[in-house]
């Protein structure tokens, strides 16, 4: 069985007034091997951020992953920023220490049956590969940020919608109350126009009843004078009737 040769790192970095604290050795037990591994911490990160981070690098390389006794692993591809041939890359957050104590560590163990690869450039290599998790921390922070602020744009642009609407149903309603208004204004000129002449055909009724009452009253006196004489005749007659008796 070749002999594996086993290098191990962590990084975890944010732009965000965190400072990273210096690499450190270690040794780290992966599957059933105890290996030598190299740790960073960093204070007032959150755990899922450096998590989130690990993956969306991952995810940029393309590579394959998988849970490896809770290590997520990159098995046996090759990592470019650490070697030319396949390697098995073993990364690990976790967080130690309590509340004001607590810190964020980031695990990276890197594993080949490759013997001819020379260890120092290789561990080289990985704190060099460390170095590159900061910009992704800093990366998954401007996403996370981006995401939030799309979800606002959503809720505005929804907003947005609504009062547009509400704008066009209020101009609709509008439109509809104005068209009453002149309907209303048509009715009442007509009115108006009608009450004009009605007040005309009042005064003209007015005038023709004073004709009327006039007329009537040289009636009423040619009735008199008539009856007045119809009684002197009627008188008349009845005188000669007695004298020819």
């Amino acid at each position: 069985m070749l002999k594996k040769m086993i290098f191990a790192a962590v990084a975890v970095a944010m732009s965000f007034g965190i400072a990273a604290q210096t690499i450190q050795e270690t040794v780290v037990t992966v599957g059933e091997l105890t290996v030598p591994a190299f740790t960073m911490s960093f204070e007032k990160t959150a755990l899922k951020t450096v998590q989130e981070a690990v993956k969306l690098r991952f995810s940029d390389a393309k590579f394959k992953t998988k849970t490896v006794e809770g290590y997520l692993a990159v098995p046996e591809q090759v990592v470019t920023e650490i070697a030319a041939v396949p390697v098995t890359l073993y990364t690990k957050v976790s967080e130690q220490g309590k509340k004001k104590d607590k810190k964020v560590v980031l695990t990276v163990c890197v594993t080949t049956t490759d013997l001819t690869i020379d260890q120092n450039v290789m561990k080289d290599n990985v704190r060099a590969y460390m170095a590159g998790f900061p910009p992704y921390i800093d990366r998954y922070e401007n996403l996370k940020i981006m995401d939030a602020e799309q979800a606002n744009l959503k809720k505005a642009e929804k907003a947005a919608a609504a009062a547009a609407a509400d704008v066009a149903g209020y101009e609709k309603s509008i439109a509809s109350s104005q068209k009453k208004i002149a309907d209303k204004q048509a009715e009442i000129k007509k009115l108006q126009d009608k009450i004009k002449q009605c007040e005309q055909d009042i005064r003209d009724l007015e005038k023709s009843i004073e004709k009327d009452q006039s007329k009537k009253a040289e009636a009423e006196k040619k009735a008199s004078d008539a009856n007045e004489k119809v009684d002197k005749v009627r008188g008349e007659v009845e005188r000669y009737r007695e004298m020819t008796e």
